[in-house]
């Protein structure tokens, strides 16, 4: 039979993956032949055993030797041993059904007078127990903690701890044993018990202040540890065993945290001094027991000095050579800036110059903390730090960058001046990474300003940027908007030419070239990109139209309209259509109907993180978790155009059709699996229903074709279509006790309240077919409310509906008292063979339950 050594050296020669298979086929097939055989001895039983775990290296079935590894244990030989149990850990699990046959082998070896048989018994139990197992051994490991042999028991406390994990309540009975090997004077069996406190602490409550007793004990091992000498045996790097270190300070500040009355917490800060006096070197195993250090202090209630000594240790990790200290010291650095953030901004410049590391992932925690170390005092320096880093970052930090960076000077700017330029810079150099809702809250901003001589100079500045950098899109989709709006105000005056030095007068013609030029690019990532481009071109050149003279210019205009109207995209092609016609109305009509925009409010944008961290601190991580969620039920709020800021930590769903009374817990599970969908709502191809809202999204005044969520009304375009004004004239006032939240023109949802108060509201919901000669079929509705309150839906009436026809459903909503009504409501249906889905929001009842 051939040696381990030559298949695998069969395998490695291989020359093709067909080849390789046939030799493990080949040599599969000789082990199991092997097992068969009722006369193998022990030393071809091992060779085959190793052959079977280099199987399962490659991944390759091993189920059919199990029952030979548990052979192996019963062999008298030590080797036979070893192997046998290292071939049980990897290839048996707990799920086994034979792991009931090694009960006995174990029983028989933790008794076993060599240590080292009885070690490789406890350590394959403590990889694969089961809770039966645990349940059937725990005897035999408690003995061997009352023992006196230190290698038996450093061994049985870790796997005591397993144990537990497996069946919590053995912790009574390894609970008692903790004192004893605490007093233990080996550093092994102290490790394990320490390992057995921190299993006993999270998988059993009721023993918690049982073990803070032991808390003078563990102080007492960390004072030895801090004022002993060299020592030979346990020394690493001149640290007195680092790996006791660490473990004490992971225990102490697990049974300290939220305990700000014990009178062991003086103690252990003036321990903590010590240790972080002593230590003081730049070796790994030094800032392994700093790190923990600094964790400890910031999850204890230790005093603000101690704060900022941790601080202090963080920046001196940032100055070594080491990547992975310098990634843990930003990353610990991000989870404590809240309670020390002074003492993080002394720190600044070190900060900023992990922006040039050669390390991506330390540039992406650099940046993430020097957005969080912006404040009013320091955002003009620091900003001109990232515009520099933005000049050579990698593009997938670019998007990140340009959110927190608008949101950064939205808070902070000292002047709106400033402001304005900081984000024409940014729109020169990073113009195609903005998000909609940036590029939207920065059109909002323009229209708040009331300087008029400020909104010149801004225009003009977007004018010679985007004449030089025409292919970043975000500049492109601004500038094309602010001279449909402004253009009033920059014709006639000019700039001077960054690179020819020459002076460019602003002229009708010049404008009008700019758009052709923004028409003609073909540079963008997406064909969606292209498409607003045209679309906010296509309403610039009609408000251009009101405002030019030149005959011929204004006809350059027309051409820019009509030659949009054999577009393949249907919203470009009927808005080319449309504006066609209103280009043809009289100046003075156009006027009326082309006058500025309202400005909207600006809205609120919540930073974002590029990694999901976890505070250091037992204290944060609560405050955090909740304010978690009232962040996300203010998103909800955001969403549903409401002031109220009632945290909202879920949502609970039904579905008129097959589910009532359906019940999630996050807001992820609700979109996700009763939705179906994001939270943002698909834009639709035709043009958006008439509105009264004027603080609507700017993008979607538009008529954006990027996902927007809406309120209660629809979104309204910007230019009222001709169709829309006799719409409008003929419309007749609502009733007040119903309100429409939704209407595509081709269905619509109504809500009606029939009884509202004493934390109940019923409520009619009614759909009707607003075609005129089209049949909807397939209607669907679903809904969802916040998590604390609960929703009740009726089966709807009917699913399809003629031309002016309707149907209903019932509605009931029930909650804390008070509590304002706000629904998500989906809505799917069937026209022309095609299947439609909307989502809206509605909560513009002034009436609360």
């Amino acid at each position: 039979m051939s040696s381990l050594k030559s298949f695998i050296k069969a395998v490695r020669n291989s020359k093709t993956i067909a080849t390789e298979r046939a030799a493990i086929r080949k040599e599969s097939a000789k082990i199991r032949t092997a097992f068969r055989d009722v006369h193998l001895d022990d030393q071809n039983r091992r060779v085959n055993i190793s052959k079977l775990l280099y199987l399962y290296i490659l991944g390759e079935p091993t189920y059919f030797g199990q029952v030979e590894c548990l052979k192996l244990l019963a062999s008298n030989t030590f080797a036979s041993k070893r192997l046998g149990y290292l071939a049980t850990m990897l290839i048996l699990d707990e799920n086994q059904e034979v792991l009931t046959l090694l009960t006995n082998s174990l029983d028989n070896d933790m008794k076993h007078p060599n240590q080292y048989v009885a070690g490789l018994a406890l350590v394959t139990l403590g990889n694969i127990a089961s809770p039966e197992l645990a349940r059937d051994l725990y005897t035999n490991v408690d003995t061997i903690l009352m023992g006196t042999n230190p290698y038996l028991r450093k061994k049985a406390a870790i796997v005591a701890a397993k144990l537990i994990e497996k069946d919590p309540d053995l912790s009574e009975i390894f609970l008692p044993r903790i004192p004893s090997l605490l007093n233990e004077k080996s550093h092994g069996v102290v490790l394990g018990a320490l390992y057995l406190m921190r299993s006993i602490f999270s998988n059993d409550e009721s023993s918690r202040e049982a073990l803070k007793v032991q808390i003078p004990r563990l102080l007492a091992h960390l004072r030895l540890l801090t004022t002993t000498g060299y020592s030979p045996e346990y020394d690493v790097k001149g640290v007195p065993d680092p790996f006791l270190f660490v473990s004490l300070l992971q225990t102490l500040r697990i049974l300290l945290a939220n305990d700000d009355t014990n009178t062991n917490l003086e103690s252990l800060n003036d321990l903590i001094t010590q240790v972080c006096s002593k230590i003081d070197n730049a070796k790994s195993s030094a800032n392994s027991v700093l790190y923990e250090t600094v964790q400890t202090i910031f999850m204890i209630n230790s005093d603000s000095s101690l704060k900022v000594l941790g601080i202090n240790i963080l920046s001196k990790f940032l100055t070594q050579k080491d990547n992975n200290t310098r990634y843990v010291a930003l990353n610990t650095l991000l989870n404590v800036i809240n309670y020390e953030p002074l003492a993080v901004q002394r720190h600044r410049a070190t900060v900023v110059g992990c922006l040039q590391d050669g390390d991506i992932s330390i540039r992406r925690r650099a940046l993430e903390l020097t957005f969080a170390i912006m404040n009013a005092q320091n955002v003009r320096v620091l900003t001109k730090e990232l515009l520099t880093f933005l000049k050579n970052s990698d593009d997938e930090l670019k998007p990140y960058i340009t959110t927190q960076l608008t949101i950064a000077c939205n808070k902070y700017s000292p002047n709106l001046k400033w402001h304005f330029e900081t984000l024409i810079s940014l729109l020169k150099l990073v113009g195609n990474y903005f998000s909609s809702d940036i590029l939207s809250s920065i059109l909002a901003l323009v229209m708040q300003n009331t300087d008029i001589e400020l909104t010149k100079f801004l225009v003009t500045e977007l004018v010679k940027a985007s004449s030089s950098f025409y292919n970043e899109y975000g500049l492109c989709l601004v500038t094309t908007w602010c001279i449909g709006e402004y253009a009033d105000l920059i014709l006639g005056t000019s700039y001077e030419d960054p690179v020819t030095k020459k002076s460019i007068a602003i002229t009708e013609a010049f404008l009008v070239q700019l758009l052709e030029t923004f028409l003609n690019i073909s540079l963008y990532d997406e064909s969606s990109q292209t498409n607003q481009i045209r679309i906010y071109a296509l309403t610039a050149a009609l408000k251009l139209s009101a405002k030019f003279k030149d005959a011929k210019n204004i006809e350059s205009l027309r051409k820019i309209i009509n030659s949009s109207k054999d577009n393949f995209n249907l919203e470009i092609q009927i808005r080319a259509i449309e504006y066609s016609e209103i280009f043809g109305q009289p100046i003075t009509t156009k006027k009326g109907l082309l006058e500025r925009m309202p400005p909207p409010p600006v809205k609120t944008h919540e930073g974002i993180s590029l990694i999901n961290r976890t505070s250091l601190v037992s204290k944060s991580s609560e405050h955090k978790s909740s304010s978690a969620g009232a962040d996300s039920g203010n998103l909800l709020l955001d969403l549903l155009g409401d002031d109220d800021k009632s945290p909202i930590d879920g949502f609970n769903g039904g579905s008129s059709s097959s589910q009532q009374n359906v019940k999630h817990e996050t807001t992820i599970d609700l979109l996700s699996d009763i939705f179906g969908m994001s939270s943002s709502i698909p834009s639709t191809t035709t043009p958006a229903a008439p509105s009264n809202s004027k603080n609507s999204d700017i993008i979607n005044l538009f008529g954006s074709t990027t996902n927007t969520t809406t309120t209660t009304t629809t979104t309204t375009p910007v230019i009222p279509l001709p169709s829309v004004i006799q719409q409008q004239q003929q419309q007749q006032p609502k009733v007040e006790s119903s309100v429409e939240a939704f209407n595509d023109g081709n269905l619509s949802v109504t809500f009606t309240p029939k009884d509202i108060g004493n934390g109940t509201a019923t409520l009619e919901v009614n759909v009707a077919n607003k075609t005129t000669s089209s049949t909807i079929s397939n209607i669907n509705i679903l809904c969802a409310v916040t998590k604390h309150q609960k929703l009740q839906l009726s089966p709807i009436t009917k699913n399809v509906l003629a031309p002016g026809d309707k149907s209903s459903l019932g509605l009931k909503i029930t909650g804390p008292s008070g509590g304002k009504i706000k629904i998500r409501v989906k809505v799917g249906y069937e026209l022309g063979g095609e299947s439609v889905t909307k989502q809206f929001d509605f909560g513009s009842l002034k009436q609360t339950l």
